[in-house]
């Protein structure tokens, strides 16, 4: 997904998380608009779908307690070199 800078801006004053942006993407209504822009928005069902999956997501987040990440200090894009599960104190697993 690739914000403009105007989302950007507006998704902050107006306190959305780029969270649900997914979920509208993934799960929302789509009304087709004039200048081949789309609307996307929650319908009920639609809505209840997203929740759904929420909910699923957080029962495997319960799961995920452990899990670490190794990223690189030399970029500010967070590249990403493992992932894994902890096995005692998340020292040892920098040394």
């Amino acid at each position: 997904m690739i914000l403009t800078k105007h989302t950007e801006v507006r998704i902050q004053q107006r306190c959305i998380p780029e969270l649900v942006l997914d979920l509208l993407l993934q799960y929302g209504e789509v009304e087709h608009q004039h200048g081949g822009t789309d609307l996307v928005y929650f319908k009920s069902k639609s809505f209840t779908k997203a929740r759904k999956h929420l909910e699923n997501m957080l029962k495997e987040f319960d799961k995920m307690k452990d899990t670490y990440l190794v990223r690189s200090k030399q970029d500010e894009n967070n590249i990403i070199i493992t992932s894994g599960y902890l096995k005692g104190s998340p020292r040892t697993k920098t040394k």
